[in-house]
């Protein structure tokens, strides 16, 4: 028997030199407050890998460990256990000798599922520990259950009898399209198409019609991929079924339309928000995938750094004041402001929102849409919210300077108010106020605090590739010469799909209202010179955030330089480099 068998898994992990004892403490730590397993706080600190803390498990288990990244599948023995079953335990067949079948598994002290197994192939079972996502990606891919989506959309194309539908949308049969539309191909074709979204951890699903196809793209991880061009021929039919399914006029394709789905897929709550456009070969259909069920990210997981964290918890405990978080659309914005207000809220707090739309469900806080069609407007909802004794109140974004006065004679009054903008910075943040003519005084006195994030990707774990940056990019992140630094480039693997990234993370700066950057809100001085003054003041910009990322291996120099446009700072080291 391993002589660590039975150790806690701190000093497995100690024994192994994967981690620090100061690192597990600072996990164990986090743990007393998340009430998480110690391997997934391991996970989400960046300490390790999942990969690392499921091969150290399956030491504390003595079981054997597989990482099915390496496995090949023998048809013939997936074949011996029912896909229901691999779905239902997370478990993957993976070798077989003689009377003896390995089980990969997510739980392998799972008697039920072993002896289920064992009872369907007759087989003695041996368990063996794999990382659970890993399972189920295993699974998808390779039980027939997961039809691969290029096979699919040809057999629907084939059982489809679509040559009565003309694809000129001046002239479609739409009782035809409609009858179409609710064939059982077409049904199943949308359906895979938003199952394989979700699974793969679309953000969004994008339908173009062109002038010979029509390109489907998921949006994962803020990058748009191409995952199937479907014949032209299925281009009604399919926009017709989204259309239905959101309740929105198929009829009507000349006008830009909007909706909204409320689904059940892979035993998840997802709302999809659909919007078509009009364009030159047909309509485009858009869905926002929101999934109701993945759950709050905590503050401390939203990658901030210690410093920043730190300041962001005291401005979201004041008391009153308006805290703005700013940057693009598809940066991250709601998410932290949701994590803020999970963070402060309490049977004594009461907490009110008005959002457009509300994207996810938040308990214990009270939560309300905007509707523009009959005047329920950011400001007037604001306005009957203020009627109903809150103690902060989240406004999903300051479009109009009505909306600002409202929000900002709130926070004047005592309350907490928090809001999204867009712009490109923290001090941008100030002038665009002002260019909305929100009094200065009213900036000055009533803003604590302005956040301005961006999202980057993270380096896949499994194929990141070392290497010595070059004086380029040495000038670039404000390397010293003789500093010997080692960075990481993407590469890409089956585990994250070729592209070398997984998953995203933020990049920040946050900056606080202090004496003179109030007196230089009232001058209406330029956003340059509240920058300067923030700087000297200790704020730490997007820039050196996106650098402190880039030097402890997280993300890539490619993906700051492409989310804070650093170029201009570039081209002037390179000119410092030269010159020197």
């Amino acid at each position: 028997m391993n002589t660590l068998y039975k150790k806690p898994l701190g000093d497995i992990l100690i024994a192994r030199r994967l981690i620090t004892s100061e690192q597990i403490d600072e996990a164990l730590a986090e743990q007393k407050r998340t009430h998480k397993k110690l391997g997934e706080t391991l996970v989400a600190l960046g300490f390790l890998t999942e990969e690392q803390v499921t091969e150290a498990i399956s030491v504390q288990l003595d079981v054997g460990y597989v990482n099915l990244q390496d496995c090949k599948f023998d048809p013939q023995i997936l074949s011996l256990v029912s896909e229901t079953v691999a779905r239902m335990y997370k478990l993957m067949p993976v070798a077989k000798s003689g009377g003896k079948l390995t089980l990969a598994m997510a739980n392998p002290l799972d008697v039920e599922a072993m002896d289920l197994v064992q009872f369907e192939t007759k087989c003695r079972v041996e368990p063996a520990l794999g990382t659970e996502w890993r399972i189920v990606e295993a699974i998808e891919r390779h039980y027939g259950g997961a039809e691969d989506l290029h096979d699919f959309v040809e057999r629907a194309a084939s059982d489809l009898d679509l040559s009565t539908i003309e694809v000129d949308e001046s002239s479609e049969d739409i009782d035809e399209v409609k009858r179409q539309s609710h064939r059982a191909p077409v049904i199943r074709m949308v359906n895979m198409l938003l199952t394989q979204a979700v699974r793969k951890k679309a953000s969004d699903v994008h339908i173009e019609p062109r002038r010979n196809n029509v390109d489907v793209r998921y949006r994962i991880d803020g990058e748009l991929h191409l995952v199937k061009s479907i014949p032209k021929s299925l281009q009604p039919a399919i926009s017709s079924r989204v259309k239905i399914m959101s309740e929105l006029d198929i009829s009507e394709r000349r006008l830009p339309q909007d909706g909204r789905i409320s689904v059940r897929l892979d035993a998840k709550s997802i709302d999809l928000r659909v919007s078509t456009s009009p364009t030159l070969y047909g309509e485009r259909v858009v869905l926002r995938i929101l999934d109701r069920t993945g759950g709050m990210i905590p503050l401390e997981h939203l990658g901030f750094s210690p410093r920043d964290l730190e300041i962001f918890k005291m401005l979201v405990s004041q008391p009153h004041g308006i805290i703005l978080v700013t940057g693009p659309t598809g940066s991250g914005k709601t998410t932290t402001l949701y994590a803020a207000l999970n963070e402060i809220k309490s049977e004594n707090t009461n907490i009110m929102t008005v959002e457009d739309p509300v994207e996810y469900e938040l308990d214990g806080i009270n939560q309300t849409n905007v509707h523009h069609r009959i005047g329920l407007t950011f400001a007037n909802q604001l306005r009957a919210i203020l009627r109903q004794d809150p103690d902060v109140v989240f406004v999903g974004e300051i479009r109009d300077a009505e909306t600002a006065d409202v929000a900002f004679r709130a926070a004047l009054t005592g309350h907490l108010v928090f809001s999204t903008l867009h712009c490109n910075d923290a001090p941008s943040a100030i002038t665009r106020l002002l260019d909305m003519d929100v009094e200065p005084f009213l900036v000055s006195s009533a803003i604590t605090g302005v956040l301005a994030q961006r999202l980057v990707r993270v380096l896949c774990p499994d194929c990141k590739e070392p290497y010595e940056p070059d004086e380029r990019v040495r000038a670039m992140l404000d390397l010293d010469r003789d500093r010997k630094v080692i960075l990481y480039r993407a590469v890409g693997c089956n585990n994250c799909d070729g592209t070398g990234y997984k998953g995203r993370t933020s990049i920040r700066e946050t900056m606080v209202m202090g004496d003179e950057i109030r007196r230089l809100a009232l001058m209406k001085a330029s956003a340059s010179e509240m920058r300067q003054a923030a700087v000297k003041c200790g704020m730490a910009t997007m820039k050196a955030d996106g650098s402190a990322k880039v030097l402890a291996g997280i993300t890539t120099v490619e993906e700051v330089q492409r989310k804070i446009f650093v170029e201009v700072d570039f081209l002037d080291s390179g000119a410092r480099l030269k010159a020197a």
